[in-house]
């Protein structure tokens, strides 16, 4: 039981049921004597180290005076969603947690968003060009282990079905080679076919546009489902950072000026034809 803890999902509803306790202006006595534990399940509730079970986040949010259906039915999803075992959860062994909860969270966004200024983002990629990267980025890994990330990266893929996509990469993408020029152009042609589905939309940030403009980091906007907020998936260095409204609204701002910026569906379409074309 304990290895559910600490997850993404498990936090996240520890801070919302912490917002509505304080909002309600109950004690972590009263909710404790509420659904006949002590303070410190509570305070391990709230912090995630202790997933909830189904039967006290429904009595909890009878205490804190939800009733809105709407509201309970996505505590009530994300409780399931803690205790489920989902298909990210067979890659534990061998998948950072973080990109775990990533999984989570695309796989129950009702929209992406996102910017990628140095390579294709994983969810486009094809299976040559993420191994490219993923060697790239790791070369002491062992072949079993890239094969498991490539899995694991194809599997994530099925997040593209049935929600919307707005991606807008970087023109540096189109011209840093991985993998040789094969591989390159295969990728390129993979963008011009997921570029025809009507929920997914591929976007070029060109060099003529001023750095001011642009964003220094790779960065996803996920919508999720009401009631939760949008988050902002961020990578960096140090590995994914996972930040919530209202420090979100920053990367929102920055998304929306990066798309004023980009070339328009179209001209996109154009521009990776012609890069297709210069690898024949």
């Amino acid at each position: 039981m304990s290895s559910k803890g600490g997850t993404l999902r498990a936090q996240w509803l520890g801070k919302l049921l912490r917002d509505l306790r304080e909002s309600a202006g109950v004690s972590f006595q009263e909710a404790a004597d509420h659904i006949v534990r002590d303070t410190s399940t509570i305070s391990r509730m709230e912090t995630g180290s202790l997933p909830a079970r189904m039967s006290d986040v429904r009595e909890l949010l009878n205490l804190y005076g939800v009733d809105d259906s709407n509201v309970r039915a996505g505590f009530e999803q994300l409780t399931r969603d803690i205790w489920k075992k989902g298909w990210w959860d067979g890659y534990a062994d061998n998948v950072h947690t973080r990109i775990i909860d990533l999984a989570w969270l695309e796989s129950r966004a009702v929209r992406m968003r996102d910017f990628s200024p140095l390579v294709i983002h994983g969810l486009l990629q094809t299976r040559d060009y993420a191994e490219a990267v993923m060697r790239a980025i790791d070369p002491d890994a062992t072949d079993a282990q890239i094969a498991r990330w490539l899995d694991f990266r194809m599997k994530r893929q099925e997040a593209l079905d049935g929600r919307d996509y707005l991606g807008v990469l970087d023109e540096s993408v189109f011209h840093r080679s991985i993998g040789g020029p094969g591989v390159m152009r295969e990728q390129f042609a993979h963008l011009l076919d997921l570029s025809e589905r009507p929920n997914i939309t591929i976007r070029v940030l060109p060099f003529s546009v001023s750095l001011a403009a642009g964003a220094e980091s790779t960065f996803t906007l996920l919508t999720m489902p009401t009631p939760f907020p949008v988050v902002a998936q961020v990578t960096t260095e140090a590995g994914m950072v996972y930040v919530e409204i209202p420090k979100a609204a920053r990367f929102e701002a920055a998304y929306a000026r990066i798309e004023s910026h980009a070339l328009d569906v179209e001209d996109s379409r154009m521009f990776l034809k012609s890069r297709m074309e210069k690898l024949a």
